[in-house]
């Protein structure tokens, strides 16, 4: 059955493509009133359109997740339009396949900037409002890397462990209030960041982005790739009533590809 929950405002990080975009039209569908937040204005708008298509309500804000000024914007924007924040998703995220001894400083650095300080920045940001609401739902997509460890991924796979350790951390703050902090932990899904991590992976091991991604599909027990609407369906169903106590966790999406919890 498909969640219906009106009255709400979700802002979605990184929603200009893949996952980010997917939950964002999924979200909709359910009637919330979507903030999608990116750095790419014409990938926003085009997002934005797709939406407002379909009957739904989107409202693009492009914003750099590392900046505090533009992240306070983004939720000064929403407040301003909207009158609250229920939802969050930090979705936003960048990935570096290289191995560590040939691992760029600042390419480092960048990654975590995005994909832990970014989270970081929209959380404390989006808080406030939520806690004098006394609820609010905040997902993190993170990655069962963050979990296992990828060999010339440690960048990711780093940030992506500190991204769930941040998570299961504010979840144990906010508990009290009414307000669930939950992470998605995907492995390899479908969407343009794959194929170009793929591309870059089999260039290390002098392989084709195609023929990297058979060896991944091959290895899955399902044979396949997860979907961004798998991805969706399960973000939205942790910001519905129903996923109350569901709180702290990391839930591993990768076709028992993982079992580490």
């Amino acid at each position: 059955m498909q969640a219906d929950l009106a009255q709400e405002v979700a802002i979605i990080t990184g929603a200009s493509r893949g996952i980010g975009q997917e939950i964002a039209v999924k979200f909709a569908a359910a009637n919330v009133t979507v903030v999608l937040a990116a750095r790419s204005e014409d990938s926003l708008e085009e997002v934005a359109a797709t939406i407002r298509s379909q009957g739904g309500v989107a409202l693009p804000v492009v914003t750099d997740v590392t900046q505090a000024d533009e992240v306070k914007q983004l939720v000064s924007t929403t407040l301003k339009k909207f009158g609250r924040v229920d939802v969050l998703v930090n979705n936003a995220a960048a990935n570096y396949v290289s191995s560590l001894v040939r691992s760029k400083d600042e390419r480092w650095k960048e990654i975590f900037e995005v994909n832990v300080f970014g989270a970081y920045l929209c959380t404390k940001a989006v808080l406030p409002h939520m806690i004098r609401a006394k609820s609010g739902r905040i997902i993190n997509i993170a990655s069962v890397a963050g979990k296992v460890g990828v060999a010339h991924n440690s960048a990711y796979s780093a940030s992506k462990a500190g991204l769930i350790g941040f998570t299961k951390a504010i979840a144990l703050e906010v508990a009290k209030i009414g307000i669930t902090v939950n992470a998605i932990c995907p492995w390899h899904v479908a969407t343009e960041m794959l194929y170009e991590a793929m591309k870059a992976r089999g260039a290390l091991f002098g392989k084709t982005a195609e023929e990297y991604t058979a060896q991944i599909v091959a290895e899955n027990p399902q044979k396949r790739l997860t979907t961004v609407e798998e991805i969706a369906a399960l973000a939205l169903f942790l910001a519905s009533p129903e996923a109350r106590s569901i709180n702290g966790q990391a839930l591993n999406q990768c076709g028992g590809a993982v079992t580490a919890s």
